[in-house]
């Protein structure tokens, strides 16, 4: 039933937020500080063979990049993927003024896009690369922001599995203070009005205008991740900005799918997502050899995973050999710290890199 999909929700809820565990400049990863975060300038690597290297890799890789995050939708994942890719190059971030109102330096605002007080200014001689905080998306306003060429990322999720995930996690007080009962959130989800009056439920939507903004994002944006699928989309997102493997390898950030069907979405929610969940038409535009680098990525991912899940702090490293798709590279355990730093950590190191610790 429905509602006992939901009743989990109902559990005294345990999970604390990251930040809140942490003293100001210091990480919850073991052994890391922001002062011993090494970047190694040489790997040890096997010689190349750079004609194995289709033109998909020999293209200049894309440096600026806009990616439109959503809450609970895996985007923390993908979101590592970006911060990793920035800071090896040294790029230039779009950064929250201050801390958002839940003191998070990852939150630029819920309310409104890009503004010229809502974000610190760029660094003397420099333009922003890429847009990855928490922000309202608005094209004008990247646009003002950001260059010209800059390419645009989006993510979305299975709608009833983002709202089941949204209430675990934020656990609003509306539902688990002010509704009485053993299980406030199965009563909630049998009439949000009640506990909603201003709720987007009571909105009528067209759907022909639906349409019509979808369209116009679909011309907008490059590439929408659709978080089931989140290794084709990072594959796929890998071809389109020309990076290489060792960009996109990532782990597994706050992720749980229970694919199962809710009447209760919304149908635009629904029509929303499956715009974007035909991930398929584009991989055939990719040609027969996707599925086999798609294959490659979940080897390359599996080991990474194993190497980094067994806290090994030695020299051992992880030699990934040339491929049509790959220049050779090597995982080291200081790639595993960075792997699996959160987003909200991460920001907060390269916010002092970029301005200096006086805006951590």
């Amino acid at each position: 039933m429905i509602l006992n999909n939901v009743r989990h929700l109902d559990q005294t809820y345990q999970e604390r937020m990251e930040d809140r565990r942490q003293v100001k400049g210091q990480s919850t990863v073991k052994g890391f500080t922001q002062s011993n975060i090494i970047i190694p300038k040489k790997v040890i690597t096997k010689p190349s063979n750079l004609t194995s290297i289709t033109n998909i890799d020999i293209g200049n890789e894309v440096c600026h990049v806009a990616f439109i995050t959503v809450y609970k939708a895996a985007s923390s994942t993908a979101h590592n993927v970006f911060l990793r890719f920035g800071w090896a190059r040294n790029l230039t971030f779009v950064l929250s003024s201050t801390r958002s109102k839940f003191g998070y330096p990852n939150v630029i605002s819920s309310t409104e896009s890009l503004t010229k007080s809502n974000i610190l200014p760029k660094p003397n001689g420099k333009h922003f690369d890429i847009q990855c905080s928490h922000i309202i998306y608005n094209k004008s306003a990247f646009e003002y922001f950001l260059p010209n060429d800059t390419i645009y990322i989006g993510i979305v999720r299975e709608p009833y599995e983002q709202y089941k995930s949204t209430l675990h996690y934020y656990r609003p007080r509306y539902i688990f203070k002010n509704i009485k009962g053993d299980f406030p959130a199965s009563i909630y989800i049998r009439d949000p009005l009640k506990y909603e009056p201003r709720s987007i439920f009571k909105y009528k939507f067209n759907s022909s205008e639906v349409r019509l903004i979808l369209e116009t994002l679909a011309s907008e944006f490059k590439l929408v991740i659709i978080s089931e699928q989140m290794e084709e989309s990072i594959v796929l997102m890998r071809r389109y900005l020309h990076w290489n493997m060792k960009d996109i390898v990532f782990l597994d950030q706050n992720v749980a799918f229970n694919k199962k069907d809710n009447r209760l979405v919304r149908p635009h929610d629904r029509y929303f997502y499956r715009k974007w969940a035909k991930l398929r038409a584009q991989i055939r535009d990719q040609g027969p050899d996707f599925d086999d680098e798609l294959i490659l990525v979940k080897e390359v991912r599996k080991d990474t995973s194993i190497f980094c899940l067994n806290d090994s702090k030695g020299g051992e490293i992880i030699p990934i050999n040339t491929s049509k798709w790959r220049r050779p590279f090597n995982i080291i355990w200081e790639d595993c710290k960075l792997f699996r730093m959160g987003e909200r950590l991460f920001q907060q190191i390269i916010r002092e890199r970029q301005y200096g610790p006086m805006h951590i």
